[in-house]
């Protein structure tokens, strides 16, 4: 039996996004819990609950066609696992990473619908752990498994938006 090569190898061990997710999230909403911080005086004002739905419901919207493209594409949505085909139709035309985009995305409109200003403080430091922890590895999985393809996709397509 062979061994499998570093293109099969998956880009990380563990599926830091949806830890991730969740650590900005309960880290956001304990500290608004310790500070009793708010948006606004939610008496007045439904505007943050109402931007935030406007955020979430697209940001789940792209997730669930993303997942649908990857299913269609037989390759996996699941981030610590070896992708086995290059996706760069749908929402991959204008980012490689739209999934990511909409997490970012659902957490900052959590944070809005939530009134949860540390959540929405928290956000970039989100974006900043999926690049480093999930983004990375997966683009040099990718590189590694489908080289000048992959560089091709590069050089046209944003990493975000």
């Amino acid at each position: 039996m062979n061994a499998p090569t570093r293109a099969d190898a998956p880009p990380s061990p563990i599926a830091w996004p949806p830890i991730l997710m969740a650590v900005t999230l309960a880290i956001g909403l304990m500290l608004d819990a310790a500070t009793r911080a708010s948006l606004v005086d939610r008496a007045s004002s439904s505007l943050p609950q109402i931007a935030g739905a406007a955020l979430v419901i697209p940001a789940l919207a792209n997730d669930v066609w993303c997942f649908r493209i990857l299913s269609r594409q037989q390759t996996t949505i699941m981030p610590h696992r070896a992708a086995r085909h290059l996706v760069t139709e749908g929402p991959y035309r204008f980012s490689r990473n739209p999934i990511y985009v909409s997490h970012v995305a659902l957490i900052f409109g959590l944070g809005l619908f939530l009134d949860s200003p540390f959540t929405l403080l928290l956000t970039p430091v989100l974006a900043f752990g999926l690049t480093k922890l999930a983004i990375e590895p997966e683009e040099r999985h990718l590189l590694e498994k489908f080289g000048d393809d992959y560089r091709s996709y590069v050089a046209r397509t944003r990493r975000w938006l």
